[in-house]
Parts: C-alpha cells; structure tokens; sequence
C-alpha cells in the first residue's frame, strides 16, 4: 500500500528501513501472550476467594503487593532488554528464555499443593506464585512489545499491522477469558490451565523464532541507567498519557476482576454465563479493530481515543444497571468497542513517543518506555485493591464462604461506579495532550 501524508492531529513518523515481517506473524505471538495472561488476571482472584476461601482483605494485600513487584521490576527488564547485545538480537534471548517459565508458572497457579490450602499458607503460596508469575510476564511483554516500533516504522504499516496485532491479542484474550469458564465447570481449574498453557506456549514459540530483529538497532552503545531513564522521564506528554492510560487500565481491570463474581451475584447466571460476556466482549473488539484502524487515519489519534473512551465511560453505565443477561450482553458488546478502540490507538501513541526520542537523542529506547508505561499502569492494582477492600466496608462482602446480605449490590458497585469514574478522569487528562511530533 503506498504511504500517504499523514493528516493534522495524525502521527508524523520518520521512514527508514525495517526488517520486513508479516503482521499476522507478529500477532500470533500477542495471541500466545494474552490468551495465557488473562487466564491469569480473569480467574485467580476468583479462584482464590471464591472457590478456595482466601479472604478478600488477603487477596487485596496480595494485589497491592504485586502491584508494587511490578512497578519495581519492570524498569529494570527494561533497562536490560535495551542494553542486551547479541547476535540472535536484543529481544529474543529474553523471551526465548522466559518462554518455559511463564507457561509453566501458570499451572502453578491454579495447581495449589494440598498443604497450602489451609489458613495463611495460601495466603503465601498465592503471594510467592503471584510475583514469579509476574515477572515471567514482565520479562516476555516488555521485550515482545518493545518489537514493534522497530519491525513496523511508516505510519500507514503501522496502522495496518496495528490493527493485526491487536486483532489477534484481543482473539487471545477472547480465547483466555471465555473458554475457561467451559473448561473449568467441567473439568476443573488445573486441567483447564494446562490445556491453555500447551497451546499459547505453541503460539509463542512459532513467533518468536519467526520474528528477525533490526541488526542496525544493536549497533547503539548501551544506555547507563540515568542516560536511559532521564530523557524519557523528561517527556511530558508520556508521562501525562501513561497517568490517563492508568485509569483506563483499571476499567478494563475492574471489569476483569468483577464479571464471575458480577454474573454469579448479580445476574445470578451459570459460569456458561461468564464465558458469554467475555466472547461478547472480545468479539465485538475484534470485530471493531478494523474500523478503529480506519478512524485513526480519518480523524487523527487523538480524537479517536477520545471517542474509545467515551464509549468506555458508556459500557460502565450499562453494566452497572445491568440485572438480567440481555442487558449484561449489552454492556459487555460496547465494552468491546471501546477496547477495541483503545488499544489500537495506544499501539500507535507508543510507537511515536518513541520515534520522537529516536530523533531528539539518536537512541532507541523501545524497552524503556515500555516498561515505564506497565510501571504507572501498575498503579491501577492498587486501585483495585482499594475497590475490593471497599466492597467489605461497604457491602459486608468477605469471600465466597460469607458474602455479606447483598453481594450482587456489591459487585454492581465495583462493574459499573468506579469504572464510570475513572473513565471520565481519563477523558478530561487525554482531551488536553497532543500526539503529533511536538510537546503537549
């Protein structure tokens, strides 16, 4: 497709040479890792509060935990990426080595030892597990993600392949969040979280030996760390987009954390249930990729990301009136278009950030970035936490074992008010930045 001059509010990036890749290659691997992620975040706090007793207040200290593990170490998995230099690359030795650990620490995950199961050792096993798994994820997002800037670089491959690759990161997610409640009410947690870590290991693999790197970006001298961090901590607009995207990570994660517990209590519904709304929800993300692609190129990235996140703001009023499962599939279906919408868009907002410090610097600092983006972002975890201690002082909602008298009003509460919230809050932050190549 000939490249076309970008339009006012659009991204202007610069045109060298890049390794030639197929999009689709590229998405198989996003496919592998949000499938086996989001089996992760979709159900272990389910699991562990509601199927194995772990009180809400422990999962919430577990959540805040975790949230600060991972805003430690994912400069640092950062910092290394950008300054590895080998001859397979900066990136795949990473994700190469990650690769067994991260599949294998999910079955950890769901696969508790019998004496852990008791009292505050599952309050432990969960927390030690937790952060191992954490950091396999850190260590293979960070430096998949940091791929893209590099193997995409002309604003309209950029769009095209951005809209693969979340097309196939939202199948993965589609896949992770709806299939599992199948598999789990009929053949348990464990086997359910083995079959999924088989068969996005598989999609991993094949893309990561499939994907060849830049030889030109490890020819740079490596970054110490204060050179690698201060000209990016120096950028404003990121910093302000990575305050905005963190509010809008905590609605995606809201919903996350609320829809077993939402379709359970508040809609009274089966688990067949749950993996309704989730496909409802990834499919019409899916379905809505190609159109997002289509609107960045018309109105520009920053008056479709408004756009997403007022849809957003729009699922969370639904959702939260919800009480039936017409209703609830509503709310799920505009959910997805807002999703679908964001995540194009954030693809596209990074990749100029970092072609912007590309030029003023003469560095790349694709992991960098990255990982400072996941740091903030991190912060929604602890917002979350702060959602499930609410929903005891609020509702009396203690675990599955004792839910308080009203926890459908509960999970109401968490899927649809504080969603609502923080959208709006996002909306105001983005509605003042500017993504094209000068400072907001």
């Amino acid at each position: 497709m000939r490249a076309t001059e970008p339009q006012p509010g659009q991204l202007n990036i610069p045109v060298p040479s890049a390794t030639q890749i197929s999009p689709i290659t590229y998405g198989l691997g996003a496919f592998g890792l949000e499938s086996l992620y989001t089996v992760f975040t979709g159900f272990y706090m389910f699991y562990y509060i509601d199927e194995l007793g772990l009180a809400v207040t422990m999962a919430a200290i577990i959540n805040v935990i975790y949230g600060i593990w991972d805003a430690v170490n994912d400069p640092i998995v950062g910092l290394l990426s950008d300054n590895t230099r080998t001859r397979w690359g900066r990136r795949r030795p990473w994700l190469v080595t990650g690769l067994p650990f991260y599949v294998g620490l999910l079955v950890l995950v769901y696969a508790v030892p019998t004496p852990f199961l008791q009292g505050s050792a599952l309050f432990w096993y969960g927390l030690v597990i937790f952060l191992l798994f954490e950091l396999a994820y850190t260590i293979m997002a960070v430096n998949y993600g940091s791929l893209f800037p590099e193997l995409f670089q002309d604003f309209q491959e950029r769009a095209r392949a951005g809209s693969y690759y979340q097309g196939l990161s939202m199948l993965g997610e589609l896949v992770g969040f709806s299939i599992p409640p199948l598999m789990y009410a009929t053949f348990g947690f464990v086997p359910m979280a083995i079959s999924v870590a088989v068969v996005a290991g598989i999609a991993l693999f094949l893309a990561i030996i499939r994907n060849t790197e830049d030889p030109e970006a490890s020819k740079a001298p490596p970054l110490d760390l204060k050179d690698a961090f201060g000209e990016v901590l120096k950028d404003r607009p990121f910093l302000l987009f990575t305050i905005a995207l963190t509010f809008m990570t905590f609605t995606t994660g809201a919903y996350t954390l609320a829809t077993p517990f939402w379709v359970k209590y508040t809609l009274a519904a089966s688990p067949q249930v749950t993996s309704l709304i989730f496909a409802t929800v990834f499919i019409t993300a899916i379905l809505s990729v190609a159109i997002w692609g289509r609107l960045v190129r018309v109105l520009g990235i920053k008056r479709s990301w408004l756009w997403s996140v007022s849809v957003m703001a729009a699922s969370a009023i639904i959702l939260g009136l919800a009480s039936d499962v017409v209703w609830g599939a509503i709310g799920a279906a505009v959910a997805g278009a807002g999703l679908g919408g964001g995540q194009v868009c954030r693809e596209m907002i990074m990749a100029n950030f970092v072609d912007r410090n590309m030029k003023r610097t003469g560095h790349r600092r694709e992991g960098i970035y990255y990982s400072l983006l996941r740091v903030i972002g991190k912060l929604s975890k602890i917002l979350q936490s702060l959602a499930l201690v609410l929903l005891g002082l609020l509702f009396g909602y203690v675990s599955g074992d004792n839910p308080g008298p009203h926890p459908e009003n509960a999970f109401r509460f968490l899927i649809g008010v504080f969603p609502l919230v923080f959208t709006s809050i996002a909306w105001l932050i983005a509605s003042r930045l500017s993504f094209e190549n000068k400072q907001a």
